[in-house]
């Protein structure tokens, strides 16, 4: 087996010997093509269909076999489930993916140091998937068959192709009026390429040239033929695509050879290439007008089910068309895969009798099932696929009918990102046109009304409540809740998450009502804080709105301690505050919040003066207390006294004598109008100013005098006994 010998080889170490014991797997295998016990147990493996017949057959035939190898991955899809649950995510994150691909290279690797170097060759391995395509001899195969992990070993099968009012029966150009156009997505058409230079696709140049081309990117995953398209079909399909979603991009991934057949190698491989560019170009669906066989009941072990399943996780749906075998009982495969969207053709109107190559309808009309169309009871739906005109080419076959749902998907996509798969899928199925054909009925699409979505709206949308103190309140908030959408809005249990203890739901008239479409309710909530802090919830709102079914309305709001600000006066005269609350005397005594810094101002009654604070440490203006405690303070006032000095501030003082011993250079003594009896010493080096006081006018006489004896003041006139001059 030398010519097996593959350019990648794969070193069992201790580690993996030892696992690989554990699980019960002979690490080296000496089964040779001739042993009969061998033979007999490949046909068990036939029986319980982990092998397929071809595979046995050729290998024993010529002593070598090409094989797709499929390993389990359920253990890795579980994981994945799991996280996404964690994360709160509904499609396989970029992330997700990347972890998925080194798991499932993992198991590949581990799965081929079973195998001797000398008895395979690698020929192409799939990042995204747990498959490989391989060349094995027998020795090789049963070595394979022994491994609980692998699933399925099959034949590279060979597909082929499944071969217009189409739109108005749809409801597509409805669709288009309300705004869905696809816009932002792509569609990958795993076919015989694209003719990207048809006016239909936007004449391009090349893919994505001009900025008009509808067709993003193109790839050979068969040997390139050195052809756009020269087929036609996948030409066609790609047409119905943007016929019914205007805006989607085009991938064009050519998987048919030049004998006219897919093999299952070249499907993976694009498929492997969709999951890996999956986010890069926003792929939403995969197309895939292509099958062969005949089966009866789905095919979860599929070489390209892991494929399918993997899209699906990551919110792709891959739309197959059923075949035109005309089966009753049966569809082909890929579309038996139990992820994939299988779909049949129905005539799009009466186009007069028709013959086919399997079958012949007499009358047609609009909704009538073909006769090729291949039928089953886990058929998944039915499109239009009779006859079909797109990118000037007219065709007939499941193949075309599949493209219709195809860019179905694309459109609802564009406008609902966050939905899966099966949403997607389910949502496709619960609105189509119920068409009965062989005692079966199937939905038939209809994407008008698989658009139709409720959807929730919210006035405000987020509240932020401010500051409170611990222990109060404020005025409850109003949200309105609307269903914007144009299906019923049902909504569930309305609830508060995060510090709830802090928001109190005041009102409520939503949960577990029903809005029709435009309908209104209101919730209402009030921030009443029982702790110091910044406070966080949210107001959740579960509906059946698909792209918001659990809505979070985000609330917050600060609450701080209070301390009290205790004020009182000595003396006639008012206290007041900035921020407000202290109008002393009457309201002396108020609650501020923690840190809160407060200015306190003193204004004397008339005949009074300030004189200052006690207990603060501030001077005699106003006075700025930062409260980190409850904290008092007085505001003192002294009756004015009738003597003052100009240069001296405060309540003055009592006689003249008193001022001028206080008084300094030519400072002014201000007199009140009044009678002053005193012995008046002016035995200081300095000259003083008499001049009118508070409530008069001081005349005459002025200048510098020395007096000693009784001075009285009246009227502005002074009178001065025993006046001695020095």
């Amino acid at each position: 087996m030398g010519s097996l010998r593959g350019s990648k080889k794969f070193h069992m170490t201790v580690r993996v010997a030892t696992f690989l014991a554990v699980l019960g797997v002979s690490v080296h295998a000496s089964l040779a093509a001739t042993d009969s016990y061998a033979i007999n147990s490949r046909q068990q493996f036939i029986d319980r269909g982990k092998l397929h017949a071809g595979v046995k057959n050729r290998v024993e035939q010529t002593g070598e076999a090409d094989i797709i190898l499929v390993l389990n991955d359920i253990d890795v899809i579980s994981m994945a489930d799991r996280i996404k649950e964690r994360l709160e995510i509904r499609n396989d994150s970029p992330e997700i993916t990347a972890e998925k691909s080194r798991l499932f290279t993992n198991k590949k690797k581990q799965a081929l140091t079973a195998l001797s170097p000398a008895h395979y060759q690698l020929l192409q391995d799939y990042d995204q998937l747990p498959v490989m395509h391989l060349k094995v001899d027998a020795e090789a195969l049963d070595a394979l068959l022994q491994l609980d992990e692998v699933v399925l070993v099959n034949e590279d099968r060979a597909f082929v192709p499944h071969l217009s009012a189409s739109l108005p029966l749809i409801g597509a150009l409805e669709a288009h009026a309300a705004g869905a156009t696809g816009s932002g997505t792509s569609v990958a058409v795993l076919d015989t390429g694209v003719n990207y230079t048809l006016a239909a696709f936007g004449s391009c140049t090349a893919p994505g040239i001009p900025a008009g081309c509808k067709v993003a990117y193109t790839q050979d995953f068969a040997a390139d033929d050195g052809s756009l398209d020269d087929n036609g079909h996948g030409t066609n399909v790609s047409g119905i695509i943007v016929g019914v979603a205007p805006d989607t991009k085009i991938i064009g991934l050519d998987v048919f050879r030049t004998d006219g057949y897919a093999y299952d190698s070249d499907l993976l491989a694009a498929l492997n290439w969709v999951l890996a560019n999956r986010t890069t170009y926003n792929i939403a669906a995969v197309n895939m007008s292509l099958g062969g066989g005949k089966y009866t009941s789905g095919c979860p072990t599929d070489s390209l089910a892991s494929a399918i399943n993997n899209l699906k996780s990551a919110g792709v749906v891959s739309a197959i068309s059923s075949g035109n075998d005309g089966y009753t009982n049966a569809i082909s495969s890929p579309a038996c895969i139990p992820a994939a969207v299988s779909v049949g053709a129905v005539y799009d109107a009466n186009v007069g009798s028709r013959n086919w190559t399997v079958c012949s309808d007499l009358t047609t009309t609009a909704d009538k099932v073909t006769c090729f169309s291949n039928s089953a009871s886990f058929l998944t739906i039915l499109a239009p696929g009779a006859l079909i005109s797109a990118a000037n080419i007219t065709m007939a076959g499941t193949s075309q009918a599949s493209p219709h749902v195809s860019g179905a998907v694309a459109l609802i996509r564009g406008q609902h990102a966050s939905l899966t798969a099966t949403e997607i899928v389910n949502k496709l199925s619960s609105t189509g046109v119920s068409v009965t054909y062989n005692s079966i009925t199937k939905p038939r699409l209809n994407v008008a009304a698989a658009l139709r979505f409720p959807q929730i709206a919210t006035q405000p949308a987020s509240v932020a409540f401010g500051y409170l103190l611990i222990g109060t309140g404020e005025p409850a908030q109003t949200f309105t809740i609307t269903n914007t959408g144009a299906l019923d809005l049902s909504v569930g249990t309305i609830a508060l998450t995060g510090a709830v203890a802090d928001f109190v739901m005041q009102s409520d008239y939503c949960s577990g009502q029903t809005l029709t479409p435009a309908a209104s309710c209101s919730v209402s909530v009030k921030f009443s804080p029982q702790s110091a802090g910044f406070k966080t919830a949210a107001l959740s709102i579960p509906s059946n709105d698909p792209d918001q079914p659990s809505l979070a309305l985000p609330l917050s709001g600060t609450a701080g301690m209070s301390y009290t600000l205790t004020t009182a006066k000595a003396g006639s005269g008012t206290i007041t505050s900035a921020p407000a609350g202290i109008s002393c005397g009457g309201d002396c005594t108020e609650l501020y919040p923690q840190g809160a810094a407060v200015t306190l101002t003193a204004l004397p009654d008339p005949g009074w003066v300030f004189a200052g604070w006690s207990g603060s440490g501030c001077s005699n203006g106003p006075c700025v207390v930062t409260l980190n405690g409850d904290f008092s303070i007085t505001a003192l006032f002294s009756l004015l006294q009738p003597v003052k000095l100009s240069s001296v501030s405060g309540s003055g003082y009592p006689t003249i004598q008193s001022a001028y011993d206080a008084a300094a250079q030519v400072d002014a003594i201000q007199i009140l109008a009044q009678t002053f009896t005193e012995n008046i010493f002016l035995n200081r080096p300095v000259s003083v100013i008499l001049t009118g006081g508070y409530d008069s006018t001081y005349t005459s006489p002025q200048g510098l005098t020395t007096i000693n004896g009784t001075m009285t003041i009246s009227d502005g006139t002074v009178t001065v006994a025993n006046l001695v001059i020095l």
